[in-house]
């Protein structure tokens, strides 16, 4: 595959004694060399380079075809000069200069950053396996095979047609008002949540969402609650604010009311629809008892409802928001439902909050893109949402049961698993007299079933209990891929299993 340079960092110096295609020969060779140009890559046209560096056409000809004869560039009649296949590798970029070796007034002084010891990875972007994955039960990546791409590409088409205007022109930077009257309308009819289309922005996805309540409502010193273990992706943000995060542990009932913190609060995060990443879905006593406290402490309340669309089993109890308008800022996405590629979200901010985020998203970035704002309106306007969600639910309640039985078969049914009746992973809590998360992990790797342990899930504030946690994603795999990801996990289950018991078992006598 080819890739194309439009422009080159070329500098001429005029009036000195190297002469102009000298000049340029040596620049573009040593961009060459030391791989800043590679195999394939194209130089910009004799015409382009001949108006930017202003010098004669003779010129850059005779520099591109003195590289030609070097055996740096090839030229293909017609389309222009390209980066040879075998590059002779005559030099290599300069070694950097250790610091011991500089100057001592030249040695820059380090960059305090509080923060940053105490930044752990957000589990969205995981790193490549060591090993070559066939089965990958990755967290919060719905089917790709699911998304509704002819009615996607159907409502762009007309937009297409017709974007002059919109595309020469900077969005809202509170959202599309057509996409913002959808989605109040749809959180009314599935959430029983009344918001008008003014207190609901548009952002790009959760993430930016979360950073930008942070940013605009946590200071300095100010505490911070958040699940434990909780998303990563948060408990990040205040230390960055150089706040203090206090996790308040969860169990089957969601977020533990009597362990919050006693004194002011300045914001608290929470998933009580499926708490991320354990799964529970939070009590109304919970929540009551949530809400009370919050009105006391003087905390603002953010309810991230990620995958709160696919509820299984009964509808799910009302939103915080739903229950004080005032405290509580409701944060959702698009990624679940279509892709986190779409990079589009939303959140529902009480009426004294909305315009200080939107001034706060307009600093950031001005809005999100127009055209996917349009079609994701229209989406919904026209049923196309409502229906494609139904038929993931469906389709994800299948491959929620095949995962559930295939796991229950491979412990006996001794495992404990939460979260299987909402959202788009479950948590697999293993036997406490059998092997870790971790040796299961490392074992299912080698028979090439990814799973995800608790640490490496985007979790922070995590106890010790959690080294007998795996999380399992069933979404991006249909029914027959997850039956045949257990057959191997079960197989690599039995290895796990037979070498703790030859590690345990006694040393034989010598006859």
């Amino acid at each position: 595959m080819q890739r194309h340079a439009f422009t080159l960092p070329i500098e001429i110096v005029r009036g000195g004694p190297e002469p102009y295609k000298r000049q340029i020969m040596r620049q573009v060779e040593r961009m060459i060399v030391t791989g800043r140009l590679q195999t394939g890559d194209r130089l910009p046209s004799i015409t382009c380079l001949v108006a930017t560096l202003r010098v004669s056409r003779n010129t850059v000809v005779g520099a591109y075809e003195g590289l030609t004869d070097a055996g740096l560039l090839r030229g293909e009649p017609g389309r222009g000069f390209y980066v040879a296949d075998a590059i002779p590798r005559a030099s290599a970029p300069p070694a950097p200069v250790p610091p011991s070796a500089m100057p001592a007034e030249a040695v820059p002084p380090p960059m305090e950053s509080p923060a940053r010891a105490a930044v752990c990875p957000p589990g969205v972007h995981t790193s490549p396996p060591r090993l070559p994955v066939i089965h990958d039960f990755k967290l919060g990546r719905p089917a790709p095979d699911a998304f509704p791409a002819r009615r996607w590409a159907m409502l762009s088409n007309p937009l297409l047609r017709q974007m002059r205007q919109a595309i020469s022109e900077y969005p809202p930077a509170e959202g599309l008002w057509g996409l913002r009257m959808q989605i109040a309308d749809y959180l009314a009819a599935t959430r029983a949540l009344a918001v008008e289309p003014t207190q609901i922005l548009i952002v790009s996805g959760v993430q930016e969402a979360l950073h930008l309540l942070a940013a605009q409502l946590v200071h300095h010193g100010d505490r911070v609650v958040v699940e434990s273990p909780g998303y990563a992706g948060f408990c990040n943000l205040p230390q960055l604010a150089h706040a203090t995060p206090i996790g308040v542990p969860v169990d089957a009932d969601g977020l533990c009311a009597h362990a919050l913190p006693s004194g002011p609060v300045r914001l608290v995060y929470t998933t009580p629809s499926h708490q991320y990443p354990l799964g529970y879905t939070m009590s109304m006593d919970r929540r009551r008892a949530l809400l009370r406290w919050a009105a006391q402490s003087g905390a603002c309340v953010i309810e991230d409802d990620y995958d709160g669309d696919f509820a299984y089993e009964g509808a799910p109890p009302p939103p915080l928001m739903a229950m004080d308008p005032s405290r509580v800022v409701y944060v959702g996405s698009f990624s679940k439902v279509l892709g986190p590629g779409l990079r589009l979200g939303f959140m529902a901010c009480p009426p004294w909050l909305t315009d200080a985020i939107a001034r706060r998203k307009a600093l950031l970035n001005h809005g999100c893109p127009w055209l996917e704002q349009a079609v994701l309106a229209r989406l919904i306007e026209y049923g196309d949402y409502s229906r494609h969600l139904y038929r993931l639910r469906r389709r994800y309640r299948e491959q929620r049961d095949a995962l559930l039985a295939g796991l229950h078969d491979i412990w006996d049914g001794r495992c404990h698993i939460s979260g299987a009746d909402t959202g788009m992973h479950v948590a697999l809590h293993l036997p406490s007299d059998g092997p870790t998360a971790a040796s299961v992990a490392d074992r299912a790797l080698a028979h090439g079933i990814r799973l995800y342990p608790l640490h490496e899930a985007a979790c922070g504030f995590i106890p010790a209990a959690a080294q007998r946690i795996l999380l399992l994603g069933y979404a991006s795999q249909n029914v027959d891929q997850i039956r045949q990801a257990l057959v191997r996990l079960k197989l690599a289950v039995g290895a796990c299993r037979q070498r703790a018991a030859d590690a345990d078992a006694p040393a034989g006598l010598d006859a």
